[in-house]
Parts: C-alpha cells; structure tokens; sequence
C-alpha cells in the first residue's frame, strides 16, 4: 500500500555540497547566517570510534532540541548517547534518545507540525500530502514505517 504522506529529500549532490558549508557556519562567528533551526551534532561511532559532525534540522519540543533523520548514522544513538551539540555558535554536553518505533514517531511528528504550523513543518519535516493538508496521525505512522523515520530527543546534561 503506498502512504499518503509522501517524503522529500534534497538532490544528494546537494547535501554533499552543502553540509561542508553548513559545519563551517556553524562552527564560526557567522553561525547566526544559518537557519535557526540548524544545529551541529557531533557523534561518536561506536565501532569504528571516528568523530561525526552532522548538520540537523531540529524543532524546540518542550525545551528539547527534536531532530528527525532517516539517516544510518542514527544507530549510532541506539539505547541512548552522550552527544555534544554546537548550538547557537556554542558547544554543548547533550544526552540523545532514539525512538523508532513507528507509532511514537508518528505521534513526535504530529508534535512538531502543531509547533510549527503546517506550512513551517512541512518544508522541515520534508513531506507532503496530495491534498495539502496536514496528515492524520495514523498516516504518519504509515510513513515512519515505510521511509524508516526516528526521532532523535536532546536534553541538556
């Protein structure tokens, strides 16, 4: 069955191109040129113990910093992290939850588009519906399923 909600990523030639700019911004003076909903996350592989420094998109979830990603270096975060965050042009001590069970998800997205508006969500979120109205809860379920959507929840230590 193909979901109502659909996913939309940027060209990857973009995201290479522009995640090295990104990291740059965000780690200089002029980090206040990015979006203020960007951060840098800085994760430590657990098997190969090299440093990542990921640029995110997140949504400010009652106090929590939320950050979506259908990326593969989330299972890095699997059963909980210590991550660091360069947030704000400041580097921070952070604790990191993964949730990807599709039903938590699906309710953690919901959140966001209330926070947001649907408008806003929609372009951070990178989703649609045919119709463009917001999606039900049970269709976002659906599509954290099928694109294998997690939630990544960041609280201050």
């Amino acid at each position: 069955m193909t979901n109502t909600v659909k996913r939309t990523v940027p060209p990857a030639a973009l995201i290479r191109l522009g995640n090295p700019l990104v990291r740059l911004l965000a780690l200089s003076p002029l980090h206040g040129m990015l979006d203020g909903s960007v951060v840098l996350l800085h994760v430590t592989g657990r098997k190969t113990g090299r440093l990542y420094d990921v640029p995110v998109n997140y949504a400010d979830v009652d106090g929590r910093l939320t950050v979506v990603t259908i990326a593969k270096w989330r299972i890095n975060l699997r059963g909980g992290a210590d991550v660091e965050v360069t947030w704000r042009g400041r580097r921070r001590r952070m604790h990191a939850l993964l949730d990807e069970d599709p039903a938590s998800v699906a309710v953690s997205y919901q959140t966001v588009i209330d926070r947001l508006g649907w408008d806003k969500a929609r372009r951070h979120l990178g989703i649609s519906t045919p119709e463009g109205r917001p999606p039900t809860v049970l269709e976002l379920k659906d599509a954290a399923q099928e694109y294998g959507w997690a939630v990544i929840t960041l609280t201050p230590w």
